[in-house]
């Protein structure tokens, strides 16, 4: 998809907004993201303003329009961690600066639920608003930051909600889109998430320690049962690159950003998250290799005294912690090859038990 006319919503003769043009970029896994842009771009089309929505994957930065008081440029982004992932901080790094006034908004999509008839918010954190002081600082003029409900679907963690839930909250969530992209169409400004924010800031280690190291163990933790064909589907759609073909079977690189569009779309439900695997992961990956290392080595080569502390230490720690996640994943991959193991993995995960769930209107090609 290059350009979408938000499905077939027809902007009036006369523009309401001084907008007149608008181009809406997401990054999405299972289509809640996507949703929320084409929804902008209704918003911005009913008000006659010319408008665009795009995949992340495919943008070039030298497309945006920097140099036009009257564009308006919007990104829909998934909540990672309580920040934003790291694609699309990449991709608001790699915009050019803004010259000529164009404005900016944000819309953060978080994990909703809903429990009888009470609605629960997901957390944003400080994932639209890390984006919007990177946007401020090339030039930008940021006029919306919203932290928006979406059926929660970290499938990884839990079932997907039931279809009646989510789209009790996906109805919601239009309903507060519309408003919000009502006032900011109109000229005025509207950065709400204040709270999500402030309670994003104190989780700040913990987003950092989520794009550091937590994503990549993440990412090791998927595999393809028995129910696989090989068919390579979701190589081919992952947004983020992060899936190769190994063999005939799919393999999780580091790249994976655990956006769930392999298992929400798989379409035998053979994508896993081992939860059994998981565990041994950790116990493999939690070895105080570089210590021991150390400890026998120091009495020999004092020099070796200096990698006990400070930066040096760190990164050595850093990269056996990856080396060992790259390592034992490429083992685990070859040893699911035989039955036995691949059953004793998918039987002892949740995930072969778990409701998928995807955005119910969208479908991959929607995506791309």
């Amino acid at each position: 998809m290059n350009v979408e006319r938000a499905h077939g919503a027809k902007a009036p003769t006369t523009n309401r907004s001084p907008y007149r043009q608008a181009t809406f970029y997401f990054f999405t896994g299972t289509g809640n993201s996507y949703r929320a842009a084409v929804w902008m771009a209704r918003a911005a089309e009913a008000a006659g303003v010319e408008t665009v929505v795009r995949p992340l994957q495919v943008a070039r930065p030298d497309e945006i329009k920097t140099h036009c008081a009257d564009a308006l440029l919007g990104l829909a982004l998934p909540t990672h961690g309580f920040t934003a992932p790291w694609a699309v901080l990449r991709f608001a790094a790699r915009l050019p600066r803004c010259r000529g006034g164009t404005h900016a908004l944000l819309v953060a999509t978080r994990a909703g639920t809903k429990l009888g008839p009470w609605f629960l918010p997901g957390m944003e954190g400080t994932a639209a608003y890390l984006l919007a002081l990177i946007l401020w600082r090339k030039g930008y003029h940021v006029r919306g930051v919203l932290g928006l409900d979406m059926p929660s679907n970290w499938l990884a963690l839990h079932p997907g909600l039931h279809p009646n839930t989510a789209a009790a909250i996906i109805a919601r969530a239009e309903v507060k889109l519309g408003a919000f992209m009502e006032a900011v169409l109109a000229g005025q400004r509207r950065l709400t998430g204040w709270v999500s924010l402030f309670l994003g800031l104190l989780l700040a280690p913990l987003s950092l320690g989520y794009m550091l190291l937590g994503h990549f163990y993440l990412a090791k933790l998927f595999f393809a049962s028995e129910r696989c064909t090989g068919c390579g589907m979701c190589a081919r759609h992952c947004p983020n690159g992060g899936i190769k073909m190994w063999r005939g079977r799919p393999y999780w690189t580091l790249q994976c950003e655990s956006c769930m569009r392999c298992m929400a779309y798989c379409p035998t439900q053979a994508v896993e998250a081992g939860h059994s695997w998981a565990l041994l992961l950790y116990l493999i990956s939690t070895v105080p290799a570089v210590t021991l290392a150390l400890d026998r080595l120091t009495p020999r080569w004092s020099g070796l005294s200096a990698l006990r502390g400070g930066a040096l230490r760190l990164a050595l720690d850093y990269a056996y912690a990856l080396a060992t996640l790259s390592l034992a994943y490429a083992l685990f991959s070859l040893a699911l090859r035989l039955p036995w193991v691949n059953r004793l993995f998918t039987r002892t995960t949740l995930t072969h038990y778990y409701r998928r769930y995807h955005e119910p209107h969208t479908t991959l090609n929607d995506m791309e």
